[in-house]
């Protein structure tokens, strides 16, 4: 995979209160299959704003939330706080850099991140820092308005108008975009770790249009650094085109969350 700058410069205020957290039917399955029982250390790779560190720490002794964007672990640990949470550390490294001087782990997760790492390398290495019979959780979605491919219905609008504002081509950071050409599957078949089990999740959820706007100045695609000074006009707009759909102002999505679980 390329190496991707910048992702989410700017967006971690954002990220906290817009990114939507997963489904408890997703915790209480990850709870269950790896046994958790409040002992061990969690590895969360690519932690964010703490979505999967902060819901599963009560399930450990410690956490370890590592990621590239110091602002990400700074919203992270604030949040972590008002949860009264207090068994994570947050660490600020590529998941590709990761050694054995940070111990061992029961489980290591990576949410909605893995598609950025160099994953051949990562898996080599999360693999090596798991305890015997330690866990791979990889979570990913297909519900991005990018990867809408239907023109009509919100998600197209939304998509419609933001190529209106930065083009057609998609972007990820300082970057372009480009398209894993590999699934998740055929890395981990190849990795140590071998045979995965990929877990479906369908769930739904309600946007309202301050939200959406919110959910996309998070996104590697649609900062709202990259809208510059036309960010009001491309709000307005979005604002004005989605209430033509729908005057409540509030869409429903249909979420797809993949699961990709693995045993060392």
């Amino acid at each position: 995979m390329p190496r991707y700058k910048e992702l989410f410069k700017g967006a971690a205020r954002d990220y906290a209160k817009y990114r939507p957290g997963y489904p408890k039917e997703f915790f209480d399955q990850v709870i269950q299959r790896f046994n958790l029982d409040g002992k061990g250390r969690l590895l969360d790779l690519g932690c964010g704003t703490g979505q999967i560190a902060i819901p599963l720490a009560p399930h450990f002794e410690e956490v370890v939330g590592l990621d590239v964007d110091a602002d990400m672990l700074a919203v992270g640990k604030e949040e972590a706080e008002k949860a009264g949470v207090k068994n994570i550390k947050w660490l600020k490294k590529r998941a590709e850099d990761i050694s054995s001087d940070m111990g061992t782990f029961r489980l290591a997760t990576m949410a909605a991140s893995f598609h950025w790492m160099e994953q051949d390398k990562t898996l080599v290495k999360v693999y090596e820092l798991l305890e015997p019979n330690g866990g791979l959780v990889i979570v990913s979605g297909s519900s991005s308005v990018w990867r809408n491919t239907e023109k009509a219905g919100w998600k197209g609008k939304v998509k419609e108008i933001i190529q209106k504002y930065l083009g057609k081509e998609r972007r990820a950071g300082s970057s372009l975009y480009i398209e894993p050409k590999e699934k998740f599957e055929t890395v981990v078949a190849r990795s140590p770790f071998g045979k995965s089990e990929t877990l479906t999740y369908r769930y739904e959820r309600k946007w309202n249009i301050d939200a959406i706007i919110g959910l996309l100045y998070t996104t590697s695609f649609a900062s709202k650094r990259f809208f510059g000074e036309k960010a009001k006009d491309f709000e307005k707009e979005l604002k004005e085109e989605l209430l033509k759909l729908n005057p409540t102002g509030e869409f429903i999505e249909i979420k797809n969350l993949e699961v990709l679980v693995a045993r060392k």
